[in-house]
């Protein structure tokens, strides 16, 4: 499975990604603009490419091209112009090519890709936290469970204990995401999966996360609004004809929090360090449970780039956030 492009650029064209990657491991394709001499549009800047391990260029000067282009292993790439000057010297993207639809793609970030398991009567993710920690959350993002799936959450100290782990407990099946609020301490854990009448065959999801939640004293009740947003691109000619392509619908929350304490305001900022890490250049969206009592609500997101933080009296503060769910797509 071939995974979204994760971009660092200052140029507004978007990159896709596409194709069946037949290498032998998991690997990170990585593509920079390395010039503009032909001009800065799709078509016309040139770039090189390289496979995560190899320290040389494996293909320098390649046209920029609206069209799938084959990289290697099944890999391919095309670009879409932006709005503006679609590139600049430099413009870098990432590209996760998973190997065999393995477990390794649940922890890419990318709805886009998918791990497969092998069958679907027997199934089972064990995950070593390397050391025996708190986990508040679980989450199995996109999986195609059915309503007859026995899916149990289970957790020990010993990486050999699962005949009889000292925490065991049955998940109900919640969609789009399977969620669980396990409250427990432990190194080990394994999510075993039984559902051998899938009629996909075998069974998939696209994200895992298993680990802390952060909730703040005050919740934000009725003051929110809820937002149907359509990801899109349109032209339109001289005569007014309008055309383009749909990219998916999203859901997009802003909320109001009154009342929060200077605790609530550290965790928010905690969670913004989180969510954006310099040194990779990375960003790892969160999962948002708007209400705790339907965990089918819960949301794959992004906040907005600013967290603001607005005193208002006897050591209480307001805060507005504005979160955009990161959707599938099928480019």
């Amino acid at each position: 499975m071939v995974g979204m492009p994760v971009a660092q650029a200052r140029g507004t064209a978007v990159a896709y990604a596409a194709g069946l990657h037949q290498g032998g491991q998991d690997r990170v394709f990585l593509l920079e603009i390395d010039s503009l001499a032909a001009g800065d549009g799709v078509g016309q800047a040139t770039f090189r490419w390289r496979r995560g391990g190899h320290g040389d260029w494996e293909g320098l000067g390649l046209t920029t091209q609206r069209s799938f282009l084959d990289l290697a292993d099944g890999v391919r790439v095309k670009w879409v112009s932006g709005a503006g000057p679609d590139f600049v010297k430099g413009d870098a993207w990432s590209i996760l090519a998973g190997r065999n639809q393995g477990p390794a793609l649940l922890l890419d970030r990318d709805r886009d890709t998918t791990w497969q398991a092998t069958g679907r009567a027997a199934e089972s993710i064990t995950m070593d936290l390397g050391a025996s920690q708190a986990v508040a959350a679980l989450v199995l993002a996109d999986h195609n469970l059915t309503d007859q799936a026995q899916v149990i959450l289970m957790a020990s100290e010993q990486a050999s204990d699962w005949q009889a782990p000292p925490f065991s407990q049955a998940l109900a099946v919640t969609r789009p995401h399977l969620c669980a609020l396990p409250g427990q301490t432990y190194r080990h854990w394994r999510l075993a999966i039984s559902d051998p009448a899938n009629p996909a065959g075998t069974l998939s999801a696209s994200l895992l996360y298993l680990g802390r939640f952060f909730q703040p004293s005050r919740m934000f009740g009725a003051r929110y609004t809820r937002t149907l947003v359509a990801g899109r691109s349109t032209t339109a000619t001289d005569a007014g004809k309008v055309a383009g392509s749909a990219r998916g619908l999203a859901e997009a929350w802003r909320i109001s929090f009154r009342g929060l304490g200077q605790a609530d305001v550290a965790g928010f900022q905690a969670m913004y360090q989180a969510i954006h890490d310099p040194q990779s250049g990375r960003l790892s969206p969160l999962f948002f449970t708007p209400f705790g009592e339907d965990p089918a609500s819960t949301l794959y997101c992004l906040p907005g780039a600013s967290l603001t933080p607005v005193y208002q009296h006897l050591g209480s503060y307001a805060l507005d956030l504005e979160l955009q769910e990161v959707i599938r797509t099928h480019v």
